[in-house]
């Protein structure tokens, strides 16, 4: 009787399965990654959603309502009266699963049941194959000529660096008073 328990059990494990096609891990901290063309850009996660977060950004810059944060001209450092294009786009990504196909149709043909019998895929189940909507931060920072000033290789590197860190700190200090988290 234990045995059979058991194989039920596990029959029903492998027919529910999932498996993940596309992972979204969480980022503790942050970090100074490079992309395709060999761009550095600052990255964080935050769980604050696009439209808030933005809008903060917008504010911490000072940056009118109209200006996109998409290469907004600002003087980073008022002493040097350079100016700097800084980029901040906020992300979203979620975890995707598939069901295994493979068993469904094993198990579909043991106990006769045929795709035509299956009902249609609604919305809902969509919604069911993908995990919690993740948020992340991802900061450039350049000037017309095209230097990138997150690299070891600029002049500004070092001040750059110390400026994005107390930005998001000033940012995560926003997010931890926010009222509308859970």
């Amino acid at each position: 009787m234990r045995q059979k328990f058991i194989i039920s059990g596990l029959l029903f494990v492998i027919v529910a399965c999932q498996v993940t096609t596309h992972s979204v891990p969480d980022i503790e901290g942050s970090r100074i990654l490079e992309n395709k063309d060999h761009f550095n850009y600052y990255l964080f996660q935050t769980k604050l959603q696009r439209p808030i977060a933005k809008s903060w950004f917008k504010k911490y810059l000072g940056l009118k309502r109209e200006n996109d944060l998409i290469n907004s001209e600002v003087i980073l450092f008022p002493e040097l009266e350079k100016e700097f294009l800084v980029s901040i786009i906020v992300k979203d990504d979620r975890e995707e699963y598939t069901d295994v196909p493979i068993v469904e149709k094993n198990f579909d043909g043991i106990l006769g049941i045929d795709d035509d019998d299956k009902p249609i895929k609604r919305e809902e189940d969509e919604e069911e194959q993908t995990g919690p909507v993740k948020f992340f931060v991802n900061i450039t920072i350049s000037d017309r000529e095209g230097v990138d000033h997150i690299s070891t290789s600029s002049l500004y590197c070092s001040r750059v660096r110390n400026y994005l860190q107390q930005l998001e700190n000033d940012f995560f200090e926003y997010q931890k008073n926010y009222k509308a988290l859970p």
